[in-house]
């Protein structure tokens, strides 16, 4: 993976009014950021993944003083996950939808609670470069710049790159929509009819979120036992050897207790015990030969899992080439191989070094892996530990996933703090969602390889992964919403836009939506997959119903007719509610 930075040539404070560039100040830089993380953080703002996505994606690229790249295409992919080789903004509306909501969600947030900040960010109508604004600035209030007013914000191709002049106040702008061409300003007119006739639900007031019953967990290993013992036989085994460096040029030889095969491993003292407090350990170490030997347990061939709340309690090595890993591994690899199987890395490490992209003390990385998103393509992300916390704390930290019907949920520490979450549908183009099967756990401590290069003199030897515990659980059953949706009309070769409410009948954290419709030559398709429940009991998303597609072959545009569209809620226990509702397409103009 290409490691990331921050650029300074960022556009000045006063981007969008003929500025040229200029040297960022570190002070306004800061500000800026801090802006931006307490909006994040916002009770307001977390409600929605896909205004989470949008606000922290224009505003990086603006931090990193590439605003020419904030274009609705690179939105759409980038952010809210739509796919790069299917995505026409003349049928999906999902940028345009997401601008007017966030400009509206910074509105509220600015008027009360937000209404005192010294900065605050604006979205100007007619383009998403963001602004930051000083909360008395005289030339052009924040409120106006946020106006609600419905625009057309529409590029004329993917690949187009705005000009200086694109950053110009909507004056500009509407001379250039005015200029566009009629059938496209006929989609953007039922588009934004259908968007204003839906209606936005009235959230009650937060409660106390309620999280779910876990009850005793269904398999589990406290590692109780005596000092030097091995790993329970009934539930691990062990991978042993190289494997030719396991795909990515490891040093480490795998050893399994009282087996001298491979070589340098010694019966005698084993890589995997246990320390007689509790704990598991897993030990690299380099032995006289020069060879590093280490530990890889699983549960492949004794127990397969799937769906649950499982978890970890950890302390990490520290330290040049070590590689520690709590993952899973699909139960069908010997059939199937890697990367069809799926894996899942609940939690890894490595150290951060001038020629890796490596992560630190501090963080943690979860990634999943499937069909054409593997390796350096891996969907991942990090996790910075609060308060200067570090891995090999002596504490331990607890690193799990929730695990559902299409959708796994990343946290530390705590099962309400999650800051992970994938779903099917955020796998690119081609690629198939493979964790709605059994997969294995497997608890590791690599040495050298691709990604954490290779160890150094200063590397801990020996270097030891130690493991409170392992659980597993088993997800309660947790009711689904009940759906909403305000009907539509659409024109044939056109797109409208509605709004669907969701009432649940308990808090019951994140919920994820799918929509199919009928017959497929119309298409259907949701602002956010995924909604959370954790606080509220009523949420809304954006659903766009579109008659118009392109292939090879050109443009296919819907027959009118009777359609039918199915909206899907599914709870993390596997409990569904579903709405099928007809529409009616009529002849376009």
């Amino acid at each position: 993976m290409e490691a990331r930075g921050v650029h300074s040539d960022r556009l000045p404070e006063t981007q969008g009014q003929d500025a040229g560039l200029a040297e960022p100040s570190p002070i306004k830089f800061q500000q800026e950021r801090e802006e931006l993380d307490w909006l994040l953080r916002h009770p307001e703002m977390v409600r929605s993944a896909n205004l989470v996505r949008f606000l922290s994606f224009i505003c990086n690229r603006y931090f990193e003083g590439e605003s020419g790249e904030i274009r609705e295409y690179s939105i759409a992919v980038e952010a809210l996950g739509r796919k790069s080789a299917s995505f026409d903004s003349h049928i999906d509306p999902i940028v345009r939808v997401t601008a007017r909501a966030l400009r509206k969600k910074l509105a509220e947030i600015y008027s009360a609670d937000g209404k005192d900040r010294p900065l605050q960010i604006v979205l100007p109508v007619g383009n998403y470069v963001p602004r930051f604004a000083r909360a008395q600035q005289e030339d052009t209030p924040a409120e106006q710049l946020q106006s609600a007013e419905p625009v057309v914000e529409r590029e004329s191709s993917p690949d187009k790159t705005p000009t200086a002049n694109s950053h110009k106040p909507f004056a500009g702008k509407r001379k250039l929509i005015f200029q566009s061409a009629a059938a496209l300003l006929a989609v953007a007119a039922v588009f934004v009819a259908g968007y204003l006739l839906g209606q936005r639900a009235k959230h009650p007031a937060p409660a106390a979120s309620s999280s779910p019953d876990w009850g005793e967990p269904v398999w589990s290993d406290d590692f109780d036992g005596a000092a030097q013992q091995t790993p329970d036989p009934s539930k691990w085994t062990y991978d042993t050897g190289n494997q030719n460096g396991w795909g990515n040029h490891e040093e480490e030889i795998y050893c399994a207790p009282g087996s001298a095969n491979p070589r340098s491993c010694n019966p005698r003292h084993p890589n995997a015990f246990l320390d007689g407090a509790g704990h598991l350990v897993l030990r690299a170490e380099r032995n006289a030969e020069g060879n590093w030997t280490s530990a890889r347990i699983t549960t492949s061939g004794l127990k397969g899992f799937q769906y649950g709340r499982i978890e970890a309690r950890m302390k990490l090595p520290v330290g040049a080439g070590l590689w520690p890993s709590f993952w899973m591994l699909g139960t069908d690899f010997p059939k199937v191989g890697w990367p069809a199987s799926g894996s899942v890395s609940v939690a890894e490490n490595v150290s951060l070094t001038q020629r890796t992209n490596g992560l630190g003390p501090e963080m943690i990385r979860a990634t999943v892996h499937g069909p054409r998103y593997y390796g350096a393509n891996g969907l991942w992300h990090d996790y910075k530990l609060p308060g200067g916390a570090r891995v090999n704390d002596s504490s331990f930290h607890t690193y799990g996933i929730v695990w559902s019907p299409g959708m796994i949920q990343f946290y530390v520490d705590d099962p309400s703090n999650v800051y992970f979450v994938q779903d099917a549908n955020d796998i690119p183009a081609g690629g198939e969602w493979v964790f709605d099967r059994p997969f294995s756990l497997i608890l590791n401590l690599a040495v050298g390889g691709d990604w954490p290069g290779a160890p150094t003199a200063a590397t801990p030897n020996p270097a030891d992964m130690v493991v409170d515990y392992v659980r597993v659980y088993r997800i309660p059953s947790i009711p689904a919403p009940a759906i909403q949706w305000q009907p539509v009309q659409v024109k044939a070769g056109a797109s409208a836009a509605s709004i669907v409410t969701l009432q649940a009948p308990q808090y019951s954290g994140r919920v994820l939506l799918t929509c199919s419709a009928q017959p497929a030559t119309a298409a259907c398709s949701l602002a956010t997959s995924v909604v959370n429940f954790s606080d509220t009991l009523s949420q809304e998303d954006t659903l766009t119903l579109s008659t118009e597609s392109f292939s090879e072959k050109g443009r296919t545009v819907a027959q009118p007719g009777q359609y039918k569209v199915t909206i899907t809620a599914t709870t993390i226990s596997g409990d569904r509610s579903q709405l099928t509702v007809p529409f009616q397409v009529r002849a376009g103009s």
